[in-house]
């Protein structure tokens, strides 16, 4: 508990072979490595993808050139947020710049340089199942007026901002932008004012890595 704060996890559980994966990925593996028993403690051995669950994307998952995780500041993952709701669209449906336009002027203040944007879509309860990738996904005239707006960090409730030929990717982490996938509980947050935390593990030239992604809430 932090005085005056609601604490709000929006992270996706990481479970050994039962954890939904984007297609071609596999499952998340736990193995134990040291036991109780016989080593006097006990320990585990993980193999996944870095793009496994909640996660956050650097420019190096893009762009061979690009900075990988463990080279950008750890400020940009820390930093005040809101949410806007895009449950309203349909499946595959490509989002606009009017249309993210139009829903950051319902917001009852102005989101500023450096702010971090999250899009609630709905599809984190469709996580296993088909329809799943079947999320909506930015446009490329809303990925570049994002650019335009100068968030530090956009993140969805989906396995991915887009879709092929990936405009959020290549416009985005381009631009130092970071992109958190597979976000739960937005919900919550639509409208709100709040403090977004979502530190990476410093993994050296990691193109990602999963994150434990809080919100921070002020109380009423």
């Amino acid at each position: 508990m932090i005085k005056g704060f609601k604490v709000l996890d929006l992270s996706m559980p990481i479970k050994s072979l039962e954890t939904p994966v984007f297609p071609g990925y596999p499952q998340p593996l736990k193995a134990t490595f040291t036991t109780i028993k016989t080593h006097g403690y006990n320990s585990h051995v993980w193999v996944l993808v870095e793009h496994t669950s909640t996660h956050v994307d650097a420019p190096k998952h893009f762009m061979d050139e690009g900075p990988a995780i463990d080279e950008i500041p750890a400020e940009r993952y820390v930093g005040w947020a809101t949410a806007i709701d895009l449950s309203d669209v349909g499946p595959e449906h490509v989002v606009s710049e009017e249309e993210i336009r139009e829903r950051l002027e319902r917001l009852p203040f102005s989101i500023e340089e450096g702010w971090v944007l999250l899009m609630h879509t709905g599809y984190s309860s469709k996580a296993g199942t088909p329809e799943w990738f079947k999320h909506p996904g930015l446009g490329e005239d809303a990925c570049r007026y994002l650019v335009k707006l100068r968030v530090k960090a956009i993140g969805v409730d989906a396995p991915s901002p887009d879709r092929a030929p990936f405009p959020a990717h290549k416009i985005l982490l381009p631009e130092g932008i970071a992109i958190y996938e597979n976000l739960t509980n937005l919900d919550e947050l639509v409208g709100k004012k709040f403090i977004f935390v979502g530190l990476p593990l410093k993994l050296v030239g990691a193109t990602a890595t999963p994150v434990r992604a809080v919100a921070l809430v002020p109380e009423a």
